[in-house]
This record gives C-alpha cells, structure tokens and sequence, in this order.
C-alpha cells in the first residue's frame, strides 16, 4: 500500500468573509500523479498553494512527510517542493541554464551535479543544452518556456512537485506533447505529483487518483475509472459528462467505462491501461487484438470494438 506524503485534516481557508474551503480531509499517496480537478472557483489552486504555504490554513493541519507544514522553516519547506505555475514565471533577465539553476545554487549543489542534472533534465524534455542553455526566455515558445519550467521545477531533486493549470493556455498539440511529456518523465522520475485542472480528459488522462472539487469540498476522490463508472455525486456524474468524447488520444482504459473492452483471462502479454488508442491502432489495423491491464483485471479490444467506440454513429 502506498504512503501518503501529504494529509489535510480538517482544513478551512476563507477570504474576507466568505469561506473557500470547508473541513477539508483527504490524503494524497506518494510517487503517483494526484489531480484536483474542478470548475473555476471550486477552491483546487487554493488547495494546491496551502500545500508550500503560499497560502496558510485559518484552522485545521495539512502535513508533509509527516510533520505539520507550519512546523517547516518555510525555505526549506520550499526547497522540497517544486512548483509549476501557468504563468511560467520565467525570470526574463537570466538565461535558461540561470534560470534552471537558481535552486541548486541556493541549495549549494555541486558545479558537476548540478551540470549534469541540468542537461539530463534538459535532454529529457527534449531541448537539447547546447541549443537551449543560453537562451533568453523570449527567444522561446510557449510550450519550450513550459518545458524549461518543469525542468527548473525538477532541478534539485525534490521529491513533490506542484503542477498549477500548466498547459491550460497552449494550443493543443503543445498541452498533448506535455501531457505526454509529464507521464514519460514521472515513469523515469517517480516524484509526487499535485496536479491542477479543470480540464477533465486532462484529469482522466494523467491522474492515478482524482480528487473531484466544489465548492470548496472534495466530492469524490478516487482512481480515474472509478470515478468515470462510479459517480459518488450528481455533481461528479454532470462534470464528467462529456468526457467519453472519443478520438484517438483516448485511454485504453476509458473504453472499459464506455462498455467496449471485455474482461479476458491473465495474460503476460499486456499493456498499461493508460496507453493511448494511437499507439495500439497499427496493431488493430493488422486484426490483432490488444489486451491491456487495468488494477487486477485484463481487458481485451480488437479493430471492431474501437471502431464503434470510435464511430459509434456510423459503424453498423
């Protein structure tokens, strides 16, 4: 079983009069990617900022690692927590390598650690240092500028990482390649990941666990299928409406709620369930079948059942 890394008991958070979050309890488990997603106003960011204190609790306790944030000198607190913004945050007047490096040199990393960590992370989001290292945030994009704040974010090897609406003002293709991007760094990495959105298919695609918010209560927390085939709430059931629109980004596992993948006998040959549909349709088009792998059952779909899934008006 997993160890949670992070607990909120009892937690309330108010603004003026008005109360934002309400006698709010929930865990959030190690090295998985955690999603609170929600309407705008729901109390999700809220959330995420009382985790590194950029907004403190007016009652109840929120612990990291097993102590009260509270009791953390806040640096070090910090130091232990990477932090994603949508904004980027970039500081203009230093270079991409500087701007990677800020946290090292504040931690007094070693020149080789920190160099080589730094190009490896570089390498790894797929900006190649040579190219990138003395570049100036302006002479980047909008999905490079996001890139290189996920790697300053990673740079001193912190083992959580808070993910605020990253990608949420990146074109498509940009917030797909990042998505991508987050899952095949966190295979690699293992880090605890507080990811914010409220973006659904964006949830359903990276979330382990899901934590469903409104108004300022968590509705349902819960594993993405759970929660797609198990609605604790009308609210959940409404906010999720929509989320089978079906094209070839979707999961594996989204066709298990969506009725189109039947349960098969263990087998050693599988993938996870959270592969997208793209990457299996060159085997569906040969009439291969795939089984795929979802908690402790296997799954099976061939080309028929991902057409009507697919095309579910025009496949007789």
């Amino acid at each position: 079983m997993a160890t949670n890394i992070i607990s909120f008991s009892h937690v309330h958070k108010g603004f003026g009069e008005g109360e934002v979050i309400s006698d709010l309890s929930f865990d959030i488990p190690e090295k998985g990617i955690f999603v609170l997603v929600g309407p705008s106003g729901s109390g999700k960011t809220t959330t995420l900022k009382m985790i590194n204190r950029l907004q403190d609790v007016d009652g109840g306790t929120i612990s990291y690692l097993g102590k009260d944030v509270k009791d953390y000198d806040l640096r070090a607190l910090r130091w232990q927590i990477g932090y994603v913004l949508q904004q980027i945050a970039l500081f203009p007047n230093l270079t991409v390598r500087q701007n990677i490096n800020l946290i090292p040199e504040m931690q007094h990393m070693d020149a080789a650690t920190k160099e080589k960590r730094g190009d490896e992370l570089l390498t790894a989001v797929g900006l190649p240092p040579k190219d990138y290292n003395a570049r100036y945030p302006r002479e980047l994009s909008g999905g490079e500028s996001q890139r290189v704040g996920i790697v300053r974010a990673l740079a001193a090897d912190p083992p959580t990482i808070l993910m605020d609406e990253p990608f949420s003002a990146l074109d498509p293709l940009s917030r797909r390649q990042l998505q991508d991007l987050v899952l095949t760094l966190q295979t690699k990495l293992q880090k605890t990941i507080v990811f914010v959105t409220h973006d659904m298919q964006e949830a359903l695609k990276l979330g382990d666990q899901i934590a469903v918010m409104h108004n300022g209560r968590i509705e349902q927390q819960g594993t993405p299928e759970n929660i797609l085939t198990h609605p604790a709430t009308q609210f959940v059931a409404s906010f999720f409406v929509g989320a089978h629109a079906t094209s070839p980004q979707n999961t594996l596992g989204e066709l298990i709620a969506a009725g189109y993948a039947r349960p098969v006998a263990a087998t050693a040959d599988y993938v996870p369930a959270r592969t997208q549909l793209s990457a299996v349709l060159p085997a569906l088009s040969r009439g291969e079948s795939v089984i795929f792998k979802l908690e402790q059952q296997y799954y099976q779909i061939d080309a028929a059942r991902v057409l009507h899934f697919l095309f579910p008006d025009s496949v007789e």
